[in-house]
């Protein structure tokens, strides 16, 4: 039969008579119910293009938007262009079978607005009451919480069916309205408790209402394992979902009420009961996933950033397409890991999510480019914070003022950090000092002014503040680690040691804490420390080069330290060794030494004894100093075998030496000092030096720091015949600038280097004033956290006895733990 062409032809007859338009219905009413005959019998694509044909022949034709609504929507084949046939209904004559169709269809199409204005169509033309039902679903559905609820009072619960009373449980469930959604379950299920469909949103109400054991209870009571397999799992899973943010409450408040790692008990409780039920867990991959996903969840929250990402691995899915409460997560995770870079894509992708970016988002999302050294954008990320992030809580009761939002709060602490992290510290330092003006009692800020004074090399200054919070109930575990760390700048070892192991039961998951305890674990190994420097020396006056260090010159000093033992003391090991290359020849002096240091609360001590390689030349070294603050230090020192020139040490002669100097620091951006030494050389001659600096940054930026030094030095010497050189008096002044660019870093490892140039002038008796210059150039290398090297170059001019002398030298030097 051709299709097409019956239907043509009967329109043409349809416009010829009243008795051919007759016949036309006729026959379009069989052809309809011939395409709904193609449809039952399993011919569902050419049933519905044959209604469609006729439908697109007949808009108005109300039995046939009918019949193509009712399959279209039956077989799942209903799409958006076909709801425009919708428009020509006429609502007295449209039947009323298709009714339930147009509303069904247009809510799996996810047009709940819609779909509840013709709900409210059919209740109007109607009024029964299960179009109330529709009503308050599918404007639930959508969001209209108020619409949704208004609907839903409307309903005379009574001329309700048992399936459309448990519809209206579910809608309460949407509402979040559990107590609503429970009470309407039990008067569906006491209406018809054989239902499964019942019984099923019955159990769905108990877990609304947390009540998972009755649910799992009636599950098994009532075998609705076997008709719906996946609702115990469902319970299962949801009830773990409600004890995970139970848990984390929990982990908030014991922390705030400083119960340390007791805090995560009921978190750890629920970590180990999911992992039993992983067995247990159904091939249904929705299942699966909701349980990864929460799992991952409370992983995370537990600080366990491994065994979160390999729960991840679990789901059949990119991270990316996973709910925004995984991927943050896995940003949490992959940045504890120090994978910053995998951490910013999903931080910025939860940017996208409405309504769920708060403050924790937005600083992982700076931290995560802080730790890739992006400090420009993390800085623009701070402008747009103080935008995003909201300031106030307002009350909805009268008479409540307005309280400062906590993100608020946070967030004008991170602003005080970022100074610090881009090396301004006195913005930073003067930062939490205003914002304590305006908030003396609030903690955090204090610990983040003490955190920066300590930074600041004031650490004395820090503890003293810090004491204003003491007598504070609970005590902020940030107090206790500042406390903590202060120690460890103040070189308490005793109470360093102490703080650590408590804060290892208290804290153990913070990484500051984890960092302390690696560093006093470095304090039982042994550890090196070596420097060579290594000239070449050139000058129009051979003489000259003969007074000084020759033309050639090598120095080694290498130091090999014992671990610490006692707390405060350690031995160690010395080598120096001297070498000069002469016109009369080369000579070296090589010395070996044996020391005790003791180290307690800003000062030091250590004596050593020493003597030249070739068993001669027996000697002892003294030194001590202290800090008597956090700006003065002063220091002492004796050495019986002093550092006096090659030449001398060639003749036979030997030295001793005296020092005292004093330090003076305002912070790590300011600093001076004075030393004065006395050189006694038996060969008649007493040498007498001091020297004096004052240094000031002048420039801080992330990976930038330039600082100006003013150097004085004056000399002098006895008049006596010496092979070496030996003014009566003479001095220098210069001016230095040294610039450090941390080139490349990554955590632990980096990589920076230094510029340095001086300029200069020097005076000597009986000799005018000339110039001196300086310009060195160095690489730092931060191998690991206890291994480091450097090596550099430098090339000077110095006067001497009129004549000048150019020096070139190179420098390598390392240190680090065994």
């Amino acid at each position: 039969m051709n299709y097409n062409k019956s239907i043509w032809a009967i329109c043409i007859l349809a416009s010829t008579s009243p008795m051919t338009l007759v016949k036309a219905a006729d026959n379009i009413d069989q052809l309809r119910e011939e395409s709904v005959v193609l449809i039952r019998s399993g011919e569902v694509e050419q049933g519905l293009k044959q209604l469609r044909t006729l439908l697109n022949q007949q808009l108005q034709n109300q039995k046939l938007i009918a019949d193509y609504i009712v399959s279209t929507q039956a077989h799942q084949k209903l799409t958006l262009a076909d709801l425009g046939y919708l428009q020509n209904i006429q609502v007295q004559d449209f039947p009323s079978y298709a009714w339930l169709s147009v509303v069904k269809g247009q809510r799996d199409l996810k047009q709940f607005v819609a779909a509840a204005k013709w709900a409210d169509i059919y209740y109007q033309q109607s009024q029964q009451q299960q179009w109330l039902v529709w009503q308050g679903v599918l404007n639930a559905e959508a969001g209209q919480t108020t619409v949704a609820k208004q609907k839903l009072a409307q309903i005379q619960k009574d001329q309700l069916s048992p399936d459309y009373l448990a519809q209206m449980s579910y809608a309460y469930r949407v509402l979040n309205m559990p107590v609503e959604a429970l009470q309407i379950a039990q008067d569906a299920l006491s209406k018809q408790a054989s239902n499964i469909d019942i019984q099923e949103q019955y159990v769905l109400a108990l877990m609304a209402n947390s009540d998972y054991v009755q649910a799992e209870q009636y599950i098994n009571s009532h075998n609705l394992s076997a008709s719906r397999p996946n609702l115990i799992h469902s319970v299962k899973l949801n009830e773990f979902s409600q004890r995970i943010q139970n848990a984390i409450q929990s982990q908030r408040m014991l922390t705030y009420r400083d119960q340390g790692m007791l805090a995560y008990n009921k978190l750890d409780q629920v970590i180990a009961d999911m992992q039993r039920y992983e067995t247990n867990l159904p091939e249904d991959q929705a299942s699966r996933n909701k349980f990864y996903y929460d799992y991952s969840y409370a992983l995370n929250a537990r600080q366990a950033s491994k065994q979160t990402l390999a729960a991840l691995e679990k789901v059949n899915q990119p991270i990316l397409e996973m709910p925004a409460y995984v991927r943050h997560a896995a940003a949490d995770s992959y940045l504890k890991l120090r994978q910053p870079k995998k951490a910013e894509v999903y931080y910025r992708s939860l940017l996208l999510e409405k309504n769920y970016p708060n403050y924790d988002v937005y600083a992982g999302l700076y931290y995560s480019l802080v730790e890739q050294e992006k400090f420009k954008q993390a800085d623009q990320l701070i402008v747009q914070m103080d935008h995003l992030l909201p300031t106030f809580i307002y009350s909805a009761a009268k008479g409540v003022n307005r309280t400062t939002h906590d993100d608020r709060l946070e967030y004008l602490s991170l602003k005080g950090l970022n100074y610090a992290y881009r090396n301004e510290h006195a913005k930073a330092e003067k930062y939490f000092e205003q914002l304590l003006e305006q908030a003396p009692n609030n903690v955090s800020y204090q610990n983040n002014l003490a955190l920066i004074q300590r930074w600041r090399e004031k650490p004395e200054l820090s503890e003293t503040n810090l004491s204003q919070l003491n007598g504070v109930e609970p005590i902020d575990q940030a107090t206790r680690i500042n406390h903590m760390q202060n120690s460890q700048a103040l070189g308490n070892i005793q109470a360093w040691k102490a703080q650590n192991a408590d804060l290892m039961q208290r804290a153990l998951l913070d990484t500051g804490v984890q960092l302390s305890q690696k560093e006093l674990n470095d304090r039982n190994r042994a550890t090196i420390q070596h420097q060579t420097t290594i000239s070449k020396s050139k000058s129009d006056s051979r003489d000259l080069l003969g007074q000084l260090k020759g033309s050639r010159e090598r120095d080694h000093q290498t130091r090999l330290n014992s671990p610490w033992f006692s707390d405060n003391y350690r031995a160690y090991a010395t080598h120096n060794y001297r070498w000069s290359d002469f016109d009369d020849g080369e000579v070296d002096d090589s010395r070996i030494g044996l020391g005790l240091e003791w180290a307690s609360k800003r000062k030091h001590a250590s004596i050593a004894i020493s003597q030249a390689t070739d068993g001669d030349r027996l000697g002892a070294e003294l030194e001590w100093s202290h800090w008597l603050n956090d700006h003065w230090n002063y220091h002492v020192g004796y050495n019986s075998q002093a550092n006096i020139p090659l030449q001398a040490v060639k003749d036979g002669f030997e030295g001793k030496s005296y020092a005292v100097g004093v330090d003076w620091q305002q912070n790590e951006s300011r600093k001076a000092g004075a030393t004065y030494q006395l050189t006694d050389i038996d060969d008649g001659n007493t040498r007498q030096e001091v020297a004096a600096y004052f240094m000031q940054q002048v420039f801080q930026a992330p990976h930038h720091i330039t600082q100006a030094t003013l150097r004085g030095y004056y000399g002098q010497n006895d008049d006596i015949e010496a092979d070496y050189f030996n003014p009566e008096s003479n001095y220098s002044l210069e001016v230095a600038l040294a610039h450090d660019w941390m080139t490349w870093r990554n955590y632990d490892r980096h990589f920076s280097q230094h510029f340095e140039a001086s300029v200069g002038t020097y005076k000597q008796t009986d000799f005018s004033s000339k110039a001196i210059y300086n310009f060195y150039y160095q690489h730092d290398w931060q191998l690991s956290r206890t291994w480091k090297l450097n090596y550099g170059i430098g090339w000077g001019v110095h006067p001497y006895d009129g004549d000048s002398e150019e020096r070139t030298y190179g420098v390598i030097g390392f240190e680090g733990r065994f």
